[in-house]
């Protein structure tokens, strides 16, 4: 099964927002099921997962502390546990895109970051996740 890229960043959130569920982001473990959970959205076995899967999953663990300090940075009025679930899942897997999986325009990455907003949280949070992108990404550039 071919997968477009709009799947794979899906199912990327997907996966980070049930670590961050289960609190294993912020204890630095990977649950054993995080790959699982990828290959049955995929449907596909663990070992045929597309690479921008696997490894945006393993460097948002690997770098989430410094991603959660690097973004509370630019809450103003905000604090990285006030918000909730699913855009900080958004937020870890747009940072980890844009800085540590692939060197993209970052419209493309708060486009993607945005359209994921739309669809799963209320308006409101599609255009706090766009603007605070707008300007992490702009700060990494």
């Amino acid at each position: 099964m071919s997968l477009t890229r709009n799947q794979q960043h899906y199912i990327i959130m997907t996966v980070i927002y049930n670590e961050l569920t289960d609190f294993n982001f912020a204890k630095n473990e990977v649950s054993r099921n995080a790959l699982e959970l990828a290959s049955e959205l995929c449907e596909c076995e663990v070992d045929k997962l597309p690479d921008f899967i696997k490894d945006s999953i393993n460097v948002s663990l690997l770098h989430y502390g410094e991603i959660v300090n690097k973004v509370s940075t630019f809450l103003v009025d905000w604090k990285w546990d006030r918000l909730p679930l699913l855009t900080q899942a958004i937020i870890i897997m747009s940072y980890t895109h844009f800085y540590y999986i692939e060197k993209v325009d970052k419209v493309i990455v708060i486009d993607v970051a945005v359209e994921l907003a739309k669809k799963y949280i209320e308006e409101k949070q599609a255009k706090f996740i766009n603007a605070l992108l707008e300007k992490v990404l702009q700060w990494l550039m």
